[in-house]
């Protein structure tokens, strides 16, 4: 059976730098990868987006892949107008510094073409799946409401692991926070929204309180970077539109559990950490993880 699993990004804006080295593998096949920096002015604001890139040098039938050869001469572009379409990608590690299970998103590029230079900068993406967590409040020291997330899970080809994506909701966006806080854990649905990938340097001086002198002055870049809802679909129940059943969910939960167990547990070099067992999805549920 086919889930639902729209997972799309295009980005269009000038190709700032192109960083990507050709290797071989172990076994000794070829492959090309790096990493892609665009910049997009989107509102009169600067957007950067770095955008991963990988693929092998020959096809599984043999022949010279075009993505290959397509990603090598990236070098070319760089100072011009692109467009970049591909995927977001979840990666799930072990963080030491915070001793938990930690996640990164990431832009994982495919396709790569020139583009005129009157072509209108943009960055958005579309994202199908089911709601892991609902809707929550992200509040600053001051208690202030500064972005919404929620989160969505999305089956692999294979319909063996999922992956989790977290979206954003601006705050600001009430219609797009009343829609998309009627979704329910479990809920099939698909949304789209934009790239909002903002970077700030911010300098800041301490006080030597009680002493003399100048304080010491730091410079620091802040990388936001946010996946903001503009649209979403009514929750889709339909097989025939790839609507995910309980009993698939519950699955899916449960590979992705005992993959983050074996992650933590190679990290720690200890025993296999235990699995909790899914519970029945219901409506109730306000997170599936």
């Amino acid at each position: 059976m086919d889930f639902l699993r729209t997972n799309s990004f295009k980005i269009v804006g000038r190709l700032m730098s192109a960083n990507l080295v050709p290797s071989v593998s172990k076994k000794g096949d070829g492959y090309i990868s790096g990493s892609a920096t665009v910049v997009s002015n989107m509102g009169g604001v600067d957007n950067t987006f770095e955008v991963h890139f990988y693929t092998s040098q020959k096809t599984k039938d043999g022949k010279e892949s075009q993505l290959y050869l397509s990603y090598s001469k990236m070098g070319d572009l760089v100072g011009k107008k692109v467009q970049i379409d591909g995927e977001l990608r979840e990666s799930r590690f072990w963080s030491k510094s915070s001793n938990q299970m930690a996640s990164s998103q990431q832009l994982s590029g495919r396709f790569v073409r020139g583009m005129a230079e009157s072509s209108i900068d943009e960055a958005t993406f579309e994202l199908g799946g089911f709601i892991v967590d609902e809707l929550k409040e992200r509040t600053n020291k001051d208690g202030e409401i500064y972005r919404y997330d929620v989160a969505i899970g999305q089956a692999n080809y294979k319909g063996d692991m999922m992956s989790k994506f977290v979206l954003h909701v601006n705050p600001s966006d009430r219609e797009i926070v009343n829609g998309v806080r009627n979704y329910q854990a479990g809920q099939t649905v698909k949304v789209n929204g934009n790239l909002n990938f903002i970077v700030k340097v911010v300098t800041s001086t301490s006080k030597n309180e009680g002493g003399f002198g100048e304080g010491v002055t730091r410079t620091f870049t802040n990388k936001i970077s946010n996946y903001f809802i503009q649209g979403g679909s009514s929750p889709i129940t339909d097989s025939a539109q790839g609507s995910y059943p309980s009993d698939v969910i519950r699955s899916l939960v449960s590979a992705y559990k005992a993959h983050d167990a074996e992650i933590m547990s190679n990290a720690k070099d200890s025993s296999p950490a235990p699995v909790e067992e899914s519970s029945v999805v219901t409506a109730r549920q306000t997170s599936l993880i």
